[in-house]
């Protein structure tokens, strides 16, 4: 439901966006679709928002054991060198 719902703000939101750039409308028209743009966007940034915490990484914690852990933006690229480190292929 979020996706269908994101999808349809963000196309919203590039039709606006088309639109203004062509150049062609008035004022008041204009300023009607940047209005209309800026509650789209702001529309998709809480979804975004909203998924972004529900996102978790698995890392491993014991061979065939794994431990769900938050996700912090930036946090991918540590476990990735860790696992790297240590031999890991990253998956398993």
């Amino acid at each position: 439901m979020a996706k269908d719902s994101f999808e349809k703000e963000l196309e919203k939101l590039e039709k606006i966006a088309e639109e203004l750039e062509k150049g062609d409308l008035g004022l008041e028209e204009a300023l009607e679709k940047y209005e209309a743009g800026l509650a789209a966007y702001k529309k998709c940034q809480k979804i975004l928002s909203a998924l972004e915490k529900k996102v978790e990484i698995l890392t491993k914690t014991a061979p065939g054991e794994a431990k769900a852990k938050p996700f912090a933006p930036g946090e991918e690229e540590e476990v990735e060198e860790t696992e790297q480190s240590e031999g890991g292929s990253g998956l398993f």
